[in-house]
């Protein structure tokens, strides 16, 4: 059970933003993409979710190519992503964009949430219930019925890492979910990460803080102008001079 991307390829025009680049991610574990900006950590999580076409290569999920599915069919196969710069209406409130998040599982139909139907009323009530949970688990509750335009830009980071994992994915891709966080924000964010691990969820993490990656990850993926520069453990990308001199600079 696994996402398998296996020698993908990206290119945007004449540019090749991603060059055969192969990665797994196994449900329940956390794997991290680092890179300096351009390095097509972004554009990598695109073309497993169906953002951006691949020029060639495969991508999978639980032995399924998907490669050639719409973004819409990914999600439907237990994929869940979030943005580097959230995308939320901005007079939404915190409560109803996590309940956004429902959407691709919902089974009522239109007519049966119009009508309330035992079904509808019966599943509408289990997603808010569990929109309230979500809200807890990254203290966010007493911020439910705020717009997201009155928000700091680290809580709007976690409402989308809430939204994202509202409707129980199988795989979640997280990009730069840090960012903007403060310390005791970052220690809710990765809570959140070890207890999606802890139920069977596997996690894709792009993150510029490394202190947070080797806090979380068990395997790390190096890439550099678009091609794996180098993976292993946390603790060995670490004290590889090439990671050193490409991700902090010769003086890091």
């Amino acid at each position: 059970m696994t996402i398998q991307a296996n020698n993908v390829t990206v290119r945007f025009g004449g540019v090749v933003a991603v060059r055969d680049v192969s990665l797994s991610v196994e449900k329940g574990q956390i794997v991290s993409i680092v890179g300096p900006n351009g390095s097509g950590k972004s554009t990598m999580f695109n073309a497993i979710t169906g953002m951006v076409s691949t020029a060639s290569g495969t991508v999978s999920v639980d032995g399924k190519r998907i490669d050639r599915e719409p973004a819409h069919r990914r999600i439907g196969l237990g994929l869940a992503r979030s943005f580097q710069t959230p995308r939320f209406d901005p007079h939404t409130t915190v409560f109803d964009a996590v309940m956004c998040g429902f959407y691709p599982v919902k089974k009522s139909s239109i007519f049966g949430a119009m009508v309330r139907t035992p079904f509808a009323a019966a599943e509408e009530q289990r997603f808010r219930d569990r929109c309230e949970a979500i809200l807890e688990d990254l203290q966010l509750s007493e911020f439910r019925d705020l717009q997201m335009n009155e928000l700091p830009m680290g809580r709007v980071r976690l409402v989308e890492v809430g939204r994202a994992v509202a409707n129980e994915p199988k795989y979640i891709l997280l990009d730069e979910p840090a960012a903007g966080l403060a310390r005791d924000e970052q220690r809710m964010l990765a809570g959140e990460v070890r207890r999606l691990a802890e139920r069977g969820v596997g996690v894709l993490l792009v993150e510029h803080n490394f202190n947070l990656i080797r806090e979380l990850a068990e395997h790390v993926v190096v890439l550099k102008e678009g091609a794996v520069l180098l993976e292993g453990t946390p603790d060995v990308i670490a004290k590889d001079r090439a990671f050193i001199d490409t991700y902090l600079g010769r003086a890091g």
